[in-house]
Order: C-alpha cells, then structure tokens, then sequence
C-alpha cells in the first residue's frame, strides 16, 4: 500500500519541501552584515608588548536575516593569539592568525569571517632603567644675580616602556626659564625624556612626570670696564706748560653690585702735583676706589705729564 503511486508520494514531497523552502526564504531571507572590532591580542608572555599591524579588522557574518539582525556589536570579538610567540633577542616579528567568535553561531545558522585573516605583529621585550635628573637652564639669571645649587626630589627617575625606546633615552631633563627677578625657585616642574640629540622621546613612561625643585637666587657682582681719569693738581713753572698726559693702563675693570656699578663711567687717580714743575713728570699713582667696588688686577697706574717750555 505504502508502495502504490509512490513516485507520485515522493513527487509529492519534493514539491512540498521545496513550497517550504521557499515560503521560509521570501519570510526570512540569507543577509550579510559586516562590523568592525578592535583587534585584540591574547595570551602574550609577561615582559613583553605586542604591536598588530592593524588595530582593527572586519568581521563579515551571513545568515538568516533574522539572526543577522540579532547581533549585536558586543557580540563579536576578534583576536590573535600569541601564546607561542617568545623572541630570542628581545624582539620577533611573526604572523598571526586572526580568531573570530560570534554569540550565536556556535549553531551553525551563522558563517563568520575576518579581513584580514592574518596580520603581521611585532612583539618586543619591556625594559626599564633608571636616570638622574638633569637641570638645564633655558635663560640667564638677570645681571648680577645668580643660581645656586639646585635641589632636586627625586633626583632620579625611572623610565620604561619597548626596548628600543627605553634604549633612546639618554638623558631626564627639567628645562627651566626664569623670569622672576632675584625670587627663588621653590616647585614642582615637569621632567622630559631626551635622547642623544635633545629631542623628546615618546611612547615610554616615567615613574614621574613631576620633581620638586628648589633652588636659591643669589646676588653675584657684575663687572664693568672704566676708563682711568688722571687727578693734576697744581701749574708748571711758568714758562713752561702742560702738552699731554698718558695713563698706563688707560682703563681697568672693576667688579660690584649691578646698581652701584650703573653710576661709575671712570675711576680717578690720586692726586699728582705738578705744581713748580719745569720739565715731565712721571708718577706710579693708587686709583681712588668707591666704596663697594673692587678692581680686578693692579691698583696702581703709571701716569706721565708731558711738560715742554714756552717761547
């Protein structure tokens, strides 16, 4: 009985299955959908950091639209795994598979692919050291004024981040301008990595940004050249007079506070007579000094009257 017309049976079936399919189609129709996910790496050894050649990729999922559309953005992941990755010298650049899952099709209803499927990355040992700070004055004290030993807290810092980097940095520098006149320097500054040329080094981490200076302005006396005016007192016997006069050293240097140095263009001589005289004189003489002023080098000066007759 079951055998009587069965081509027409199955005939039947094949025509009712495909009315199915095709009923089921129209009301939930294949779709395909594609997002894009951060990139994440998984299973990397301690000590070491990871750069992906790409941060993202493009997950594509096809399905029923029904279960397409029931995906969220948090549902997919992508990811490498680099738990087999170990570099030898510090550093390994390898390929990597990218892994994708997808909430939901672990049933099957749902095809998922990655684009890329592979990325290259760079895997590279973390390192750290530590280095003293440096102050490195980007301006002069005003005149007169100047800086005293500086205290610095602390007076290392670490720094750590890539090998490579971490091997850049050369030096840990706190550059400093100063503007306040004679006020001293008691604060926090910020500290910058450097390497061998003066230029800053990123993408590595201080275990400070911040040191404390403190630093003392301190009054230092400034110098000045001044010419040495000659002190004649007195007339040669007449008829004879006065031609010229020469100072040897015509000027000296003197040393002082910038506000008592600003008042002085010359320094004069003790006195020299001339009085009766008839023919040159020649004297080894002391220069008169200001109070709060210093002369650096001799304090004695030659000076020769030059005295011819009259007619």
């Amino acid at each position: 009985m079951i055998r009587h017309n069965l081509v027409y049976k199955i005939l039947a079936l094949a025509i009712a299955t495909f009315l199915w399919a095709y009923v089921n189609a129209e009301r939930n129709p294949q779709s395909t959908r594609i997002v894009t996910v951060p990139l994440q790496v998984r299973n990397l050894a301690g000590g070491y950091t990871a750069e992906p050649s790409v941060s993202e990729v493009s997950v594509t999922v096809t399905g029923p639209k029904l279960a397409v559309d029931a995906v969220r953005l948090s549902d997919v992941s992508a990811w490498i795994d680099l738990s087999r990755v170990r570099p030898l010298r510090g550093v390994a650049v390898s390929r990597a598979k990218v892994r994708v899952r997808v909430v939901g099709a672990e049933d099957g209803n749902l095809s998922v692919a990655a684009k890329p499927s592979a990325v290259s990355v760079r895997v590279e040992a973390i390192r750290s050291k530590r280095l003293p700070v440096e102050l490195r004055l980007m301006s002069a004290p005003p005149l007169g004024y100047g800086f005293a030993e500086p205290v610095l807290q602390p007076a290392f810092v670490g720094v750590s981040g890539k090998a490579s980097d971490v091997a850049r940095v050369k030096h840990i520098v706190l550059p400093l301008t100063y503007s306040s006149l004679g006020k001293p320097i008691d604060g926090e500054f910020e500290v910058i990595p450097v390497d061998a040329d003066g230029s800053r080094v990123d993408n590595v981490v201080l275990d400070t940004q911040t040191v404390h200076l403190k630093m003392n302005v301190v009054e230092v006396p400034a110098t000045k050249t001044v010419v040495v005016s000659e002190n004649i007192v007195g007339r040669p016997k007449y008829p004879a007079k006065v031609v010229r006069v020469s100072v040897v050293p015509p000027s000296v240097t003197i040393e002082g506070k910038p506000k008592i140095l600003i008042g002085i263009g010359t320094i004069e001589t003790e006195e020299i007579s001339i009085e009766g005289a008839s023919s040159s004189v020649t004297r080894q003489v002391s220069l008169r000094v200001p109070p709060g002023i210093r002369v650096l080098g001799p304090t004695r000066v030659n000076v020769t009257v030059t005295i011819e007759q009259g007619e």
